[in-house]
């Protein structure tokens, strides 16, 4: 394994107040509800943190929020490093942003902030994964965990499948853009909003009418199509499999935050029993 200490970009902006999950926990911003006892940007930012392979932390929001996020982040050790910047309309042009106010960024790798299921351990296998990615020459790559994991722990988390030959996956919202042409050519990916699971006619958008009947089709292997989505824009994307079933499960909507809650302290209460 290297030492490579990579840039983490923590996308966490969101509708502010008139999210209904910010509205139903009482707060000015999705990211800054409770997962038993803590602020969901607070989990997320201690797993990116606390991985083991993050040299400088990101956190783009909208800019009224910043100082709220600060404070939200301050308990956290090694904190007062943590960079705050405003975010752009949408995932790509969030992207592109940071790509130009930070240009010393990359390698980097990239997370939102509602992804409150994400450990320390799982932001550290996707960092260690990249190690051969990098060495083969790809340009950047995406975390994804096998449908059957995820349903096989927690069948009542809805989520939403890229299905292929070899099998169904969802994303974990952990992707890397490795040098300055991923960086430049990735965030493209998004311009029509991303979530291709939930709503795949975004692919059209994004990669062309022959990528969607493809991806449609299942004809295709994970690895060959995610390489063909990739060469679409110049680019050598690697898929890697995370053996983590929590990965995939955001907070979206009610029924995430009542199921992230279950999942986090039971999580904690189990550690806490084994703790001497």
């Amino acid at each position: 394994m290297s030492d490579t200490r990579y840039t983490a970009l923590v996308l966490a902006a969101s509708r502010g107040n008139l999210d209904p999950l910010a509205q139903a926990g009482g707060v000015s911003h999705k990211c800054f509800i409770d997962i038993a006892g803590q602020p969901m940007l607070r989990r997320v930012a201690e797993a990116v943190a606390g991985s083991g392979r993050i040299g400088r932390l990101i956190v783009m929001i909208e800019e009224e929020s910043i100082e709220e996020a600060k404070a939200i982040l301050a308990p956290i050790a090694g904190s007062e490093a943590f960079v705050y910047t405003p975010s752009g309309d949408n995932i790509g042009s969030s992207v592109t942003a940071a790509g130009e106010r930070f240009p010393d960024a990359l390698p980097l790798i990239v997370t939102t902030g509602d992804n409150a299921l994400h450990t320390a351990e799982m932001v550290r296998y996707f960092c260690d994964s990249l190690d051969g990615v990098e060495a083969a020459g790809y340009d950047g790559a995406i975390g994804l965990t096998p449908a059957e994991s995820v349903l096989e722990k927690y069948p009542e988390g809805s989520r939403a499948f890229h299905r292929f030959r070899d099998g169904a996956f969802s994303s974990c919202n952990l992707y890397a853009l490795l040098n300055p042409r991923a960086i430049a050519r990735g965030p493209a990916i998004f311009k029509t909003g991303g979530q291709f699971g939930k709503k795949p006619k975004r692919l059209i958008g994004a990669f062309g009418i022959v990528a969607f009947l493809l991806y449609k089709s299942r004809m295709l292997r994970l690895a060959p199509l995610v390489g063909l989505l990739g060469r679409g824009l110049g680019l050598k994307v690697a898929p890697i499999t995370m053996p983590f079933a929590e990965g995939p499960i955001d907070v979206d909507r009610m029924q995430d935050w009542t199921l992230a809650n279950r999942i986090v302290a039971e999580r904690e209460g189990k550690a806490a029993r084994a703790a001497p």
